[in-house]
């Protein structure tokens, strides 16, 4: 499992303050520069607390080391059974244009490492292209939940682009991968909230799904779906 190594700095500006640094690689997205912790990156991200740095290690897909403590993946514990594969594509926002940097991203989902897969989604989801869509669709049958979790909340911030994508997934004859499109659709309430109208009637059948699983995730979306779609709209007053 790659590791990424924090350390610990005065902060400039404010007494008996310290911030926490980690390497990370910049990728060109639609709006900006966006930088993502990466144990081979050139950059530097800063936080101004170790909670929150740890917490973004993590949903980067890697595992953070602080003065000597091991902080491992949630639900990582056989992590040492994984084979190793090559090291991570190096990519850096100076060096990597975003049109240079999907397909080699992409190839990351399909590495034997989980967590590569589970980095390799996360940065797509942060650089929003369509094109990736497909592609993070496979990552729906990983066996590996942070992988599926990092790919699911990718699309869910594409919106509707990935609507098509997740009506088929829903439809699927493996109950991971209808499980995991039902994740996405409600990551959507937090990313793209005004297309939960167009898919959640794909959804419906899911309420009934031989897996008890994809039952309680089914019941679960809906349940959080009627509340933000409440909130979007609430009932007029008479």
């Amino acid at each position: 499992m790659e590791t990424i190594y924090l350390k610990k700095q005065p902060d400039p500006d404010k007494e008996n303050r310290f911030l926490y640094t980690c390497p990370a690689v910049g990728l060109r997205a639609k709006d900006a520069l966006r930088l993502i912790p990466h144990p081979y990156g050139n950059e530097t991200m800063t936080f101004d607390a170790l909670e929150l740095a740890i917490e973004q290690i993590h949903r980067a897909g890697y595992s953070a080391e602080f003065e000597g403590k091991h902080y491992p993946l949630p639900m990582r514990e056989n992590a040492s059974k994984v084979p190793v594969s090559s090291a991570p594509i190096r990519l850096t926002g100076s060096t990597k244009t975003m049109a240079d940097a999907i397909p080699l991203i992409q190839a990351q989902l399909k590495d034997t490492v989980p967590t590569v897969v589970a980095s390799a989604a996360f940065a797509l989801g942060e650089m929003q292209s369509e094109k990736s869509i497909p592609a993070l669709v496979g990552v729906f049958s990983h066996e590996d939940a942070n992988a599926r979790k990092n790919a699911a909340e990718a699309l869910a911030k594409m919106g509707k682009p990935a609507l098509k994508a997740l009506q088929q997934a829903l439809t699927d004859k493996h109950w991971l991968v209808r499980h995991s499109a039902l994740t996405a659709i409600s990551e959507l309430s937090h990313f793209g909230a005004e297309s939960l109208p167009d898919i959640l009637p794909y959804a419906l059948p899911l309420l009934k799904d031989e897996s008890w699983l994809v039952r309680s995730m089914a019941a679960q979306v809906f349940g959080e779906s009627a509340k933000v779609l409440h909130t979007l709209k609430p009932p007029e007053v008479k």
